[in-house]
């Protein structure tokens, strides 16, 4: 018997009425006939009284009303546990990363562990260091992908990728023979390079500091695409993290390794609030086979 042909039945004996009845279910009166019909041929009793022209239960029904309502009682009931006991299975993951999910492979990884565990749900915030710290501190980040300037420190805190600066100018250039670029090479010259307040432009300040050098940092932009198109139809160089460079570069450009060496780390952190459950170790254990593939390539 169907759960929606029961509660049809039940309708019906609180109506008495076959018009008000199929109103009520939204359904024709032809339809809600040939179910109740339907639920006696399976129970092999007539439930309706069908001498009168108003609608009155026979015994049977009566009986069968009575074991009908709990059905669908018990049916709603089952229905509702079920959706609770989903609900507590469903983990909602803060992502917090900054501007590197795609070009650090980190939606790859995220597609990855959501396939093989249905129940987690990812809520990713990108954006950039300062704002992701003062999410971090205020508890709405579970785990987060950071650019920092030592590799990670900490039971649940990961290495993902390190890196260094670049340069990068277009194959015309006259840099682009060069197998290294200094900073006494980039006197004069325009610099293309992330906002002031990233961590790279950070340290190549600070570089410039210790070496009383004065850069020339004529444009800066949050997104790669514009340093590196400014880079090919500019006659500058960009400074840009070498991954982000290698993912957005196409055939114009020419990625040189710059001197001397500064160096960043993408670590990814299990922040102490967090409850490590299979879906979230099994996130955290991709991330930790992805860093190792990553450093062997390298």
């Amino acid at each position: 018997m169907e759960i929606a042909h029961l509660n049809e039945f039940i309708i019906l004996a609180q109506y008495k009425n076959y018009f008000k009845a199929s109103q009520s279910l939204y359904i024709a009166q032809s339809t809600l006939s040939k179910h109740i019909v339907a639920l006696e041929n399976e129970c092999s009793y007539q439930l309706i009284d069908r001498s009168n022209k108003q609608i009155k239960l026979t015994e049977a029904g009566e009986l069968f009303l009575h074991y009908a309502q709990l059905i669908v009682q018990n049916h709603q009931e089952m229905q509702e546990h079920l959706q609770q006991q989903t609900a507590s299975e469903i983990t909602s993951i803060n992502l917090g990363t900054s501007r590197v999910m795609i070009e650090y492979g980190i939606t790859e990884i995220v597609s990855e562990t959501m396939k093989a565990h249905p129940n987690l749900r990812f809520k990713v915030h990108e954006g950039f260091e300062p704002d992701l710290h003062q999410m971090i501190e205020e508890g709405r980040i579970d785990i987060s992908f950071l650019r920092e300037r030592t590799p990670a420190i900490g039971e649940y805190s990961y290495t993902y990728v390190q890196e260094r600066l670049c340069a990068v100018v277009d194959k015309s250039h006259a840099f682009a023979a060069e197998s290294e670029i200094s900073l006494n090479m980039l006197k004069d010259i325009e610099l293309y390079m992330t906002p002031d307040f990233t961590l790279e432009h950070e340290l190549f300040l600070s570089l410039c500091k210790r070496e009383q050098f004065y850069p020339m940092i004529s444009f800066t932009a949050p997104r790669i695409e514009n340093l590196l198109e400014m880079a090919h139809i500019g006659e500058g160089v960009a400074l840009i993290m070498e991954q982000q460079a290698r993912y957005f570069a196409d055939d114009c450009i020419k990625i040189i390794p710059f001197a001397p060496n500064i160096t960043t780390y993408i670590n990814m952190t299990v922040h102490d609030h967090v409850t490590i459950n299979d879906g979230i170790a099994a996130f955290i254990n991709l991330v930790k086979l992805e860093s190792i593939a990553t450093s062997e390539n390298e």
